[in-house]
């Protein structure tokens, strides 16, 4: 199945298949899975319609997504848990973090935006990041190379080439010039 670009193999669990977007961690599928009421051990191919479109509603614009609600059922004979879920209720909205939950582009150009952040007031870890060397206290003794790779900022590829479209003499080193005029 396809959602949101990203293809979500048939056979895997649902939280364990959400874990190809970007910023949904295994700790945030099965919040996510139980915010829109689907079963945590639900696999992909066993989602009904109404489930794929509420997840893909809120995958694009998590704020936007309907709030769970505060209403927590009782068992029977719990009066007491009762009415704390009745004044639960009545206290408002919801604060949830996933409500501010950012995945894929959004979460990139944060991330992207911080680090420039960084570099731009000259903090330790901006000069880090420029140089492309470990950023939270790794040693730089031997294995940074990962560090080197990852902390690359993206540089704009120009052309670099010394090639001459007219017909100008080539410049000599002064000793050539010497020698071709007998002076040396």
């Amino acid at each position: 199945m396809h959602l949101l670009g990203h293809h979500l193999p048939e056979h895997n669990l649902l939280r364990i298949a959400l874990t190809a977007f970007y910023g949904i961690s295994h700790a945030t599928a099965p919040r996510v899975l139980a915010r829109l009421s689907i079963p945590a051990d639900a696999k992909v191919s066993s989602l009904t319609e109404t489930q794929i479109t509420a997840l893909s509603a809120y995958l694009s614009a998590p704020a936007a997504s309907t709030p769970p609600s505060k209403i927590v059922l009782a068992a029977p004979g719990k009066a007491a848990d009762a009415a704390a879920a009745k004044k639960a209720a009545a206290e408002g909205p919801v604060d949830d973090p996933l409500n501010a939950i950012k995945i894929e582009v959004d979460l990139r150009r944060q991330r992207q935006a911080d680090i420039l952040h960084h570099r731009h007031i000259g903090t330790y870890r901006g000069r880090r990041h420029a140089m492309g060397l470990p950023v939270r206290g790794q040693t730089t003794q031997n294995n940074a190379r990962t560090a080197r790779r990852l902390n690359r900022m993206p540089t704009a590829k120009f052309s670099t080439s010394t090639h001459v479209e007219f017909d100008a003499p080539v410049p000599q080193p002064p000793s050539q010039i010497l020698r071709m005029l007998g002076m040396q």
